[in-house]
């Protein structure tokens, strides 16, 4: 049980429910307004009496999974024992060696996976200290282990311009992804560079620049030493800016590329920084691709298919949150 409540523990609790604004508050029987108040002011508000009281009774009925979600969010993973001594051991300026950067990657993919659990606002934070503490421990790194070094910092600066997105902060997506990109050609990391650029393109599609979003994901798939599961993402991507664009035969024809490229996906074999590029997923770029070819039952029924597919947490995801729209959308 919480002690006293804050704004910080309220709002982890309405992201551990997964509920909006106005379904928690309806849960609560306060105003929205109020719940809003919370989560602006955090730590620096403690609600009134009762609505402690309320706030108890919610956690206190709420299941398993959902308390776990609670914990995880009010103690987001950080690097323990052997692993803490590493990395302190970098940043008072001994050299960083691998382990430290083990460290902070399995760190990384902790707040990955408590993503799909909450939202972008509710891990955000904790990246952003993880790509301060990459910075210094690229700042410290000395011969073979400075490409990984830079590599890590370019997926933390990556990470943050993707959490950036969910917020329409387009200038701070853009800045994280720049740099990500510079980073990543610094490290001759394939992988990490084509994901910063095709994040660029999708910045570009969601604020309408059809021709910059097909320049980056041109640049994006230059390279091919990157994952399948990458390949294929980037293939829908390129098809959904083709048919946004109006060119349909030339959006069909990378539309069945990409639904070839899924056979090819060895879902096991996905890197960490990657895990999501599985075709379930991907299916759900396929609706986005006919959608904006005006399929609109095509595209329905394959969103649908894709949050069918997906594990449930996944589903009721945030990221999810656009397969979620397209599966409900009206004709």
């Amino acid at each position: 049980m919480i002690t006293d409540w804050t704004g910080r523990e309220a709002a982890a609790l309405r992201a551990a429910l997964r509920m909006s604004v106005r379904e928690f508050a309806a849960h609560l029987d306060v105003s929205a307004r109020i719940v809003c108040r919370w989560e602006a002011e955090r730590e620096c508000i403690t609600p009134r009496p009762l609505s402690q009281q309320l706030l108890d009774a919610a956690l206190r009925l709420a299941d398993d999974e959902t308390r776990q979600r609670f914990d995880a969010l009010l103690s987001p993973p950080v690097a323990t024992g052997e692993d803490a001594e590493r990395v302190v051991a970098a940043l008072d300026g001994c050299h960083t060696d691998a382990g430290a950067l083990d460290a902070v990657a399995e760190v990384l993919a902790g707040l990955r996976k408590l993503e799909d659990a909450t939202s972008a606002a509710d891990v955000l934070p904790s990246v952003h200290q993880h790509t301060a503490l990459a910075s210094r421990l690229a700042d410290n790194a000395r011969g073979d282990v400075r490409p990984q070094a830079v590599g890590l910092l370019s997926e933390l600066e990556q990470y943050e311009g993707w959490l950036a997105i969910p917020t329409q902060r387009w200038d701070d997506a853009r800045h994280h992804l720049d740099r990500a990109a510079t980073l990543a050609l610094e490290a001759d990391d394939p992988q990490r560079l084509a994901t910063a650029l095709s994040f660029q393109a999708y910045r570009h599609i969601l604020t309408g620049q059809l021709r910059q979003a097909e320049a980056l994901n041109r640049a994006a798939a230059r390279d091919t030493r990157v994952d399948p599961g990458l390949r294929a993402y980037m293939i829908f991507q390129r098809a959904e800016v083709l048919a946004h664009d109006g060119d349909r035969t030339a959006a069909l024809d990378a539309l069945n590329e990409a639904e070839a490229s899924l056979d090819r996906i060895d879902v096991d074999e996905l890197p960490a920084s990657s895990y999501w590029y599985t075709p379930a997923v991907l299916l759900g770029h396929k609706g986005f691709v006919l959608a904006a070819l005006g399929d609109v039952t095509a595209a329905r029924r394959a969103a649908a298919e894709s949050l069918e597919a997906m594990p449930p947490e996944w589903a009721a995801s945030e990221w999810a949150e656009q397969h979620r729209q397209l599966a409900e959308l009206d004709h």
